[in-house]
């Protein structure tokens, strides 16, 4: 997907679930990541985060483009 979509920011794949478990975005029935998107600053923090409630929850795009344009 990287390559396809030419991405420049790093993606995350964490099919042993480790990183899903330690963000807490494990969905409790279905074994799987709840919807969720992160937003790291430069100094490695947290500086937004969405977590879906379903597969269908997710933020809208500009909301996500506001958030990045907030992050300095």
């Amino acid at each position: 997907m990287v390559v396809e979509m030419n991405l420049t920011y790093p993606v995350v794949s964490d099919s042993y679930r480790g990183l899903i478990r330690e963000y807490g975005v494990l969905h409790p029935t279905e074994g799987i990541s709840r919807p969720a998107m992160f937003i790291i600053d430069k100094e490695g923090r947290i500086a937004w985060q969405y977590v879906g409630m379903d597969a269908s929850d997710r933020p809208a795009a500009e909301r996500v483009l506001n958030e990045l344009r907030a992050v300095k």
